[in-house]
């Protein structure tokens, strides 16, 4: 599969700043998926790497150095530079002027990615990975306490229609790190005693 042309006229307002950094294509990668064609291009410079994904509009665009991954928007955010940054943060239909945007942008990353050691590179790929960890956890947690009131208000019912054994069983798939309030406490309490008589 061959890459889009508008894809290519895009890189080509990208090259000259990075072959004057060093930098060369290290691949170009077409495939087919359900959303369509899509490309990611490669630019390595020792173990420095800049992949641009494209899918209509640039939609990937990080920053690698060894083991550590950065995306375009994120590096700049915490470099200080959210206020001044060219590149936004969705889809562009523009190819070329999303590249000179993000053109604009490299300015801002020179001194540390494209001629330094990449050190706040590393530093701002921990932060992010930790930042995208603990929303995946927040959204998971979110999403359990959901289900569980589900679950508790299934419980209730059964309470209320006084089938005790069938509030206790809906109770017992509660997840295991939630904390029952002490009115389902009670009612499972209540339901134990119906139970026993």
């Amino acid at each position: 599969m061959t890459p889009s042309p508008e894809f290519i006229t895009g890189l080509k307002i990208l090259e000259p700043f990075l072959f004057h950094y060093g930098f060369q294509l290290d691949t170009m990668i077409t495939q087919q998926a359900s959303g369509g064609q899509f490309t990611n291009a490669t630019y390595i410079n020792g173990g420095k790497k800049l992949i641009i994904g494209y899918r209509y509009s640039v939609g990937r665009l990080d920053y690698q150095f060894d083991n550590s991954t950065v995306m375009h928007n994120f590096y700049l955010d915490e470099l200080g530079y959210a206020d001044k940054k060219q590149y936004p943060d969705f889809q562009n239909g523009d190819i070329q002027n999303a590249c000179r945007h993000i053109l604009a942008d490299f300015e801002y990353l020179k001194d540390d990615f494209f001629i330094g050691h990449c050190k706040e590179l590393k530093r701002i790929a921990e932060y992010q990975k930790k930042f995208y960890d603990d929303l995946q956890t927040k959204i998971y947690a979110e999403d359990e306490l959901k289900k569980n009131k589900k679950i508790i208000d299934l419980a209730r019912q059964q309470f209320k229609v006084k089938n005790y054994k069938g509030c206790i069983d809906v109770y017992k798939t509660v997840t295991k790190n939630y904390k029952l309030t002490e009115f389902d406490k009670r009612t499972i309490q209540l339901c134990n005693q119906h139970l026993t008589k």
